[in-house]
């Protein structure tokens, strides 16, 4: 109980410092940035007491904690929505990110007024998924700064690997994240059937926050010793190691949409069990020159519109997970920003597979008609082009 709870308080600093460390240029507000840290402390208190007590059922819906829950959740929900109001001065991704924490709170909160506390809880935890998202989007001296002492260094030291990583990636300490992340690879107890996520994170960070094509060969190296490996897998790893030195240099020079997708078609031709584990490598480089693309180029034109369909089919392969993704978003705003290009027809059709993959376990068999209306506004746009 004591290590759930413990858990439970690091989860809760995550979920917050990377909004509290929200960095896109000068704050909007007249108030300026201190404003935003208080905005942002606000929050922390709420989640602060609202996410440790979520790990645990009985203690989440207890009848004598309902009123401190309520109340936390109340306040991270007025704060959210102060805090997306301060996003509208950041670029459109960062600003569909911090929509998303805002309905997320205000779901949790709705959710467990009415009592369904599992759903409160679920949606509590899909903050921390919206702080790594943030923080692994652009390399690491864009953007905001290292907050690590938002988190105590004790509950950091006492979590296993892979949790830690995760905090330490939402809270932009990416060296140390790297080497949580090494110590699940090399973990001989832990099976590799488990360790795909892992192995993306390692790249996602190495390769598109750093920059460092270097460190993870003998990382890979070592991994693809294993004998626990199946054949396929070792031979992607090994794969990778081979590809690394020549996707460096190609990516250092790469800054068009075209080199990003000549990348894309090299991983596919490599994706030999459609598994997408042997594009993996290529998909993450092509997603690092498209980011930088699409910062780089405010300008709404076809191009633009390429840039953010590419990055909405690599995030189908490399994203997360199905709750918290930016795809459905990006494909969007390729279709939004192009209409009349042919990746706008493309677009539509696997932005309705990825609304329907989000249902997807749930009790909901087909879309709700406002996400059916959402669909049809986008096929108008197409049309009517």
């Amino acid at each position: 109980m004591r290590d759930r709870m413990r858990w439970g308080a690091a989860l809760a600093a995550c979920a917050i410092t990377a909004w509290a460390i929200l960095g896109c240029g000068e704050d909007p507000e007249p108030t300026g940035d201190d404003h935003t840290q208080t905005v942002m402390r606000e929050i922390f208190e709420g989640i602060r007491v609202a996410l440790p007590a979520s790990i645990d059922g009985s203690v989440f819906s207890a009848p004598n904690n309902q009123g401190e829950i309520f109340s936390a959740l109340d306040r991270l929900a007025r704060n959210a929505a102060l805090l997306e109001k301060h996003s509208q001065g950041c670029n459109a991704e960062m600003g569909f990110l911090a929509r998303s924490v805002e309905r997320d709170a205000i779901e949790a909160k709705t959710s467990y007024q009415h009592g369904h506390y599992k759903r409160a809880a679920f949606v509590l935890r899909q903050i921390v998924e919206s702080c790594v998202i943030c923080h692994t989007r652009l390399p690491s001296d864009c953007g905001s700064v290292v907050a690590a002492d938002f988190v105590d260094k004790g509950v950091m030291a006492s979590l296993p690997p892979q949790p830690r990583a995760t905090l330490l990636i939402a809270t932009r300490q990416f060296d140390e994240a790297l080497q949580a992340l090494e110590e699940v690879l090399t973990d001989p107890l832990t099976h590799p059937a488990i360790m795909l996520g892992p192995l993306t994170d390692y790249l996602v960070v190495a390769i598109r926050v750093l920059g460092d094509y270097e460190r993870p060969v003998p990382v890979f190296k070592a991994f693809a010793r294993r004998k626990d490996l199946w054949p396929s897998l070792r031979e992607d790893v090994n794969d990778w190691i081979a590809a690394l030195p020549s996707l460096q240099e190609r990516a250092a020079r790469a800054s068009t949409v075209t080199s990003a997708r000549a990348i894309i078609d090299e991983g596919e031709a490599l994706d030999e069990y459609g598994d997408g584990q042997g594009s993996l490598l290529h998909f993450i480089v092509a997603s690092s020159i498209l980011e930088r693309y699409i910062e780089a180029h405010p300008m709404r034109n076809a191009e633009l519109g390429e840039a953010y369909y590419l990055r909405g089919i690599l995030e189908t392969r490399i994203g997360r997970n199905y709750w918290v993704t930016t795809a459905p978003f990006f494909l969007e705003e390729s279709i939004r920003i192009a209409p009349t290009a042919p990746s706008a027809a493309e677009a539509i059709i696997v932005l309705e597979r990825e609304m329907l993959a989000a249902y997807e376990g749930s009790d909901i068999e087909e879309l709700p008609d406002e996400e059916e209306a959402h669909l049809d506004e986008l096929r108008a746009l197409i049309e009517g082009s």
